[in-house]
């Protein structure tokens, strides 16, 4: 009996995160899948709604806007995490092993502290083409930062990686700090020093570490929206329209409430592929 309350009681434990967690994650996303198979919009939410099956996916499939914004969302998400992984790394590694990083790490976690919304009006004053501070101040000439349809989508992807970076560097420079300093010793004892020391031994020993930090940042950049709404509402031309936005506008712009939930599964999908694939390469 003993025996039987030991196995039984950390399972009791967890039964309050437990019903946390299904009541915040898994509920709603059963009921967001209810509304993606029934026909619910802004003007008949009130009234008894009328089974779809898969027609919202199967509008999904035929709308090339839809298509569209998943083509930025790839731009937007492939700039920002590359941006964002790299710069963080590195400055990771350097506060590491600097002396003074205790006074350089807050100015680089600054930026994270701010609203995201903060950050994106932040930025649209900065590369406004008239009156922004880079315009006129650093370069004295004027690009159209985000009014030019080829480069407003990467003007939006430097202001994420501006506010997102601080997360990466301080998740990274926690991954460093957990290697046995001993284990780097011997590796210089070796002869493995510098890059050689960093490609073979540090960056195998903290894989798990670096797969976790790209699926969370990964996902983040996925359903961000509020700061391309912010910066640009999606334009210019839909030049900055990623899926996330995409879903915003169908559910709470243009009413179409289910349509947007059937993004939000898609969405879902597209970020459970990635974490996998994260996964499957640190192996």
């Amino acid at each position: 009996m003993a025996r039987l309350n030991e196995s039984i009681t950390p399972y009791l434990l967890l039964l309050p995160s437990f019903f946390v967690l299904f009541g915040l994650m898994i509920v709603p996303m059963i009921w967001n899948v209810y509304i993606a198979l029934h026909d619910v919009s802004i003007t008949n939410i009130a009234k008894s709604w009328k089974f779809a099956g898969l027609s919202n996916f199967r509008y999904l499939v035929n709308d090339e806007w839809f298509w569209n914004s998943l083509l930025v969302s790839a731009k937007f998400v492939g700039a920002c995490v590359a941006g964002q992984f790299l710069i963080g790394f590195s400055l990771a590694y350097l506060l590491s092993k600097e002396r003074w990083s205790n006074l350089f790490r807050p100015v680089f976690i600054l930026p994270w502290f701010m609203s995201i919304i903060v950050t994106g009006y932040s930025w649209e004053m900065l590369f406004h083409t008239r009156l922004g501070f880079i315009n006129n101040y650093l370069l004295h000439f004027r690009i159209p930062w985000l009014e030019d349809p080829d480069i407003a989508i990467w003007s939006v992807a430097i202001a994420n990686v501006w506010w997102g970076t601080a997360f990466t560097m301080l998740f990274m420079e926690t991954s460093l700090t957990s290697i046995n300093p001993e284990i780097l010793d011997a590796a210089e004892v070796d002869g493995a020093t510098g890059l050689k020391k960093l490609r073979y031994v540090i960056i195998p020993l903290i894989k798990p570490f670096i797969a976790v930090n790209l699926i969370l940042i990964t996902m983040w950049t996925v359903n961000l929206f509020d700061l391309i709404l912010v910066m640009t509402g999606g334009g210019p031309l839909y030049s900055t329209r990623t899926t996330s936005l995409y879903m915003y506008q169908q559910a709470f712009n243009f009413g179409e409430i289910s349509l947007g939930s059937a993004v939000g599964i898609v969405l879902l999908a597209l970020n459970l592929v990635l974490a996998y694939a994260y996964l499957r390469a640190s192996r």
